[in-house]
């Protein structure tokens, strides 16, 4: 090999070792119920924004969504749920995560934020359609449970909503170094972290 060559191999390492840390980490990993269409809640850093990524596909993007979960982070397969009559109502009755991986608070939607929702639910100049529909039932606490969980309109943990779909009957993983540990008492090797070509890494939004 001669200098050049190795130049530009030193440069080539580099620069995947840039864009391998720059990558978003997950605090969870969902597969989808139907589809099974991996999204991944991004992990909230000190000064980061809320986010999320989807449209990983088929088993090429599920195994990538899970090289990007965090040390600790969970995985929450409802593929098991797929023929539950329940699968839709959960869905919609799910607590919101909100990118920690630990911790039990509930981040409640506030009664000023009801109130507000049910305002412009209510005005004929407001919301329309589903969106007024939302509003009106987060302002009335439709679907609310009694327990003092979380609803539907609050965001928690990813701890949290594993607990939560895990009590469901979904598949429930989590990362511990290079190894899932699934609820089922299979263990998975996480394979090592490759960038995948740009423009295949699904779908980033921020919330």
């Amino acid at each position: 090999m001669s200098p050049e060559q190795a130049r530009k191999g030193k440069s080539k390492e580099k620069q995947k070792a840039k864009e391998a840390e720059r990558r978003i980490q997950f605090s969870e990993v969902t597969f989808a119920a139907l589809t099974g269409e991996a999204s991944g809640e991004h992990l909230l850093v000190p000064n980061g924004n809320r986010g999320y990524t989807s449209g990983m596909y088929a088993e090429e993007g599920r195994s990538r969504a899970v090289r990007d979960l965090a040390e600790g982070g969970f995985v929450i397969d409802l593929r098991p749920l797929a023929d539950n009559p329940q699968i839709f109502k959960w869905v919609v009755q799910a607590p919101m995560p909100n990118g920690r991986i630990g911790e039990d608070d509930i981040d409640r939607l506030s009664e000023d934020e009801r109130k507000a929702a049910g305002e412009m639910g209510r005005s004929p100049f407001g919301l329309q359609g589903a969106f007024r529909d939302l509003a009106l039932l987060a302002a009335a606490k439709i679907g609310e449970p009694q327990d003092g969980g979380a609803g539907a309109f609050d965001y928690v943990s990813a701890q949290y909503r594993a607990a939560w779909w895990g009590l469901r009957g979904a598949l429930i993983g989590r990362r511990v170094g290079d190894t899932l540990h699934w609820s089922n008492g299979n263990e998975q090797t996480i394979e090592a972290i490759s960038v995948p070509p740009r423009g295949t890494q699904g779908r980033r939004a921020k919330n």
